[in-house]
């Protein structure tokens, strides 16, 4: 009975730290991270007209956000081709032809393999922020320049609503 108490309460608190870390945060450098409550995952970057967005799983041990990234693909139509699989360029797997993904190619926003998108699957929570850790897996607390400006800002994400 005793150890039933204990897993009840534990499970109780990560789920009370998982919905208070739930919400949509933001950088300086054009990213935002929404985390849901289902424990899916939205990264977006926007700079001018370039963007870029990934999706997927979150789940939370030890402080850490960890993030499991979920391409999202689309079954490219060819006449006299067999069919193939490219990336989507919305959450939902489609059936699309040639004029379609021709204009996906050309617009400025892309879906991103977890490879290409510049955020690590993990981040650590201190103080309501979520930072990044460095290729050496050390806390990224530096400031660096933003894009177009000397100006040195945080990297973390701050929690914005």
């Amino acid at each position: 009975m005793r150890l039933l108490t204990i897993l009840l309460l534990t499970k109780i608190c990560i789920s009370a730290y998982g919905q208070t870390l739930t919400g949509k945060y933001n950088t300086y450098y054009g990213c935002r991270l929404e985390l849901k409550t289902d424990s899916t995952f939205k990264h977006e970057w926007h700079f001018d007209l370039a963007s870029s967005w990934a999706v997927g799983q979150w789940s939370i041990s030890n402080g850490i956000v960890y993030l499991n990234f979920k391409n999202v693909f689309d079954t490219l139509v060819r006449e006299n081709n067999s069919d193939s699989l490219v990336l989507s360029s919305d959450e939902t797997s489609n059936r699309i032809g040639e004029t379609e993904f021709l204009g996906y190619l050309l617009s400025g926003g892309r879906q991103l393999l977890h490879s290409d998108n510049g955020l690590t699957n993990r981040l650590a929570i201190r103080r309501n922020r979520l930072y990044l850790f460095d290729p050496h897996g050390q806390l990224k607390r530096k400031k660096e320049s933003t894009i177009g400006t000397k100006k040195k800002r945080p990297t973390y994400y701050f929690k914005s609503g």
